[in-house]
């Protein structure tokens, strides 16, 4: 019997990773409703902390497809939609640490939503690794959040 929930949470564990890519992409998926749920399917705190952990792989590898969708979208448009994004650009170049708080804070309020985000920081050219880096340590904080609130609620 033991194996067989071992498999079940496996499976849950796999199901939760295709949602949370599938969610980053469709921004009508909502992941935060995934994340909610995760106290249900999880067994102890440290499960549901990996489950956190797999969501946010997910989003973030989901991130990347529509990162990815951003920057090759640059060479669509019209001259003056090049025109705002050359400055955009310039000034996600001049200064980065800026681009990054954003990206960070989106990634944590989603406010701007960070489906938008992706899409800018590719289309701006910003760094992929610290675009993974301030994505990836603000979903964590979002969904642990999310996650910690639902197991308090429904315990």
């Amino acid at each position: 019997m033991e194996a067989l929930t071992h498999l079940s949470f496996g499976m849950a564990t796999l199901g939760c990773l295709g949602l949370a890519m599938i969610s980053a992409v469709i921004p009508w998926v909502n992941a935060e409703a995934i994340v909610v749920a995760l106290p249900a399917i999880a067994h102890s705190p440290t499960e549901l902390a990996g489950l956190v952990i797999v969501v946010t792989i997910g989003q973030m590898a989901g991130k990347c497809v529509v990162y990815g969708a951003g920057r090759r979208g640059t060479r669509i448009g019209t001259a003056k939609m090049s025109e705002r994004l050359a400055r955009w650009q310039a000034r996600a170049a001049a200064s980065p640490s800026v681009a990054v708080a954003l990206v960070a804070f989106s990634s944590v309020v989603g406010i701007p939503p960070f489906y938008v985000m992706s899409a800018i920081a590719g289309a701006v050219r910003m760094n992929l690794a610290w675009f993974l880096a301030a994505g990836t340590a603000g979903r964590l904080v979002r969904f642990g959040a999310l996650a910690a609130g639902a197991l308090s609620l429904f315990s």
